[in-house]
């Protein structure tokens, strides 16, 4: 017997990494698509074992059956929407599979490694020249609503400074490779920046390997005007971790009320609440895909290349490689 009507109309995605393993978003993900209409159809996985697990979990939580996978291989050529949400090691794998199958991908953040800068924009040149939507897991950005509810007319001035704070569970190099893919986002959101826009000005406050605070701060180059950008850290292994944004000083704190809900409070006290941004990228993600639309897929991928160009920069600086 064939999938009734409503099945078939539903996107099939399937999830490389879906496990909670290591912080990983593979079920936060998995929810999101399946509440927009998507079908979380299959999982890929380490090795057999987990991907088994993960997708017994996700079977449980969707209500519907969820295939394991040998491999993103195998995966990608089953869905329709591939999503990698492995560690940043696998996501090469992960992005070939997609390419491999002819399937739009999804992918967590950063792209690849930033020592892999020219193998990961040979990947985003490929998706970009087949026509194939690439995105990347960077919700900041839809978290401005915020900014537009408490400072409105905020992004209508040239932006000068961006600054973010944010929580990440692991100390030292690692707290700054997972961390500055959402700043760069939420700059690229808030300036238009061209092609060949880099980095320059790299400082950090605390290069030690087991540094639990740092301040990493540069300019951003190329555009009408530099734009200092500043992205605070602070370990917090424990969940709700803190976070803000500031654009040109107007600093809004993140706040987490009941059942996730979201919410930005501004320096005087005003409070505005957003969809949650993941949900939000999601959404964005699944109408992109039924629009097909080739300039904005383009677009898309120019987006990932620069920001891909500009987070090497600034880790290049950062260990003297640059």
């Amino acid at each position: 017997m064939g999938l009734p009507a409503s099945e078939q109309a539903r996107p099939r995605v399937g999830i490389v990494g879906a496990a909670r393993a290591r912080q990983g978003l593979g079920p936060f993900l998995a929810r999101w698509f399946e509440s927009a209409g998507a079908s979380v159809v299959g999982v890929s996985g380490r090795d057999a074992r987990r991907a088994q697990a993960a997708a017994a979990a996700l079977a449980a939580q969707s209500g519907r059956q969820v295939q394991a996978y040998a491999d993103a291989a195998a995966l990608a050529r089953a869905v329709d929407l591939l999503v990698v949400a492995c560690p940043v090691d696998g996501h090469a794998a992960g992005l070939d599979a997609a390419l491999a199958a002819g399937v739009p991908c999804l992918c967590e953040k950063p792209l690849v490694g930033w020592r892999d800068l020219e193998a990961g924009l040979a990947r985003v040149a490929a998706f970009r020249a087949r026509g194939l939507l690439l995105a990347e897991n960077c919700q900041w950005p839809f978290a401005l609503t915020a900014l537009d509810a408490l400072h409105p007319g905020a992004r209508r001035a040239p932006v000068r400074s961006v600054a973010m704070r944010l929580s990440p569970a692991s100390p030292g190099r690692a707290m700054v490779e997972d961390s500055l893919s959402h700043v760069l986002s939420l700059l690229q959101a808030l300036v238009a920046l061209p092609g060949d826009a880099r980095a320059c000005a790299v400082t950090q406050t605390d290069p030690a390997a087991d540094a639990v605070e740092n301040v990493v701060r540069f300019q951003v180059v190329g555009g009408a005007a530099p734009v200092d950008v500043e992205l605070h850290l602070r370990c917090c292994p424990e969940q709700p971790r803190p976070a803000w944004y500031a654009v040109d000083g107007a600093r809004l704190d993140r706040e987490i009320g009941d059942g996730y809900a979201i919410s930005f409070r501004s320096a005087a006290g005003a409070l505005a609440d957003v969809e949650d941004p993941l949900a939000a990228l999601v959404y964005g993600v699944l109408a992109d895909l039924k629009t097909n639309n080739r300039e904005r897929i383009h677009a898309l991928a120019d987006a990932v290349a620069l920001r891909l160009r500009l987070y090497a920069g600034v880790l290049g600086a950062l260990t003297g490689d640059g």
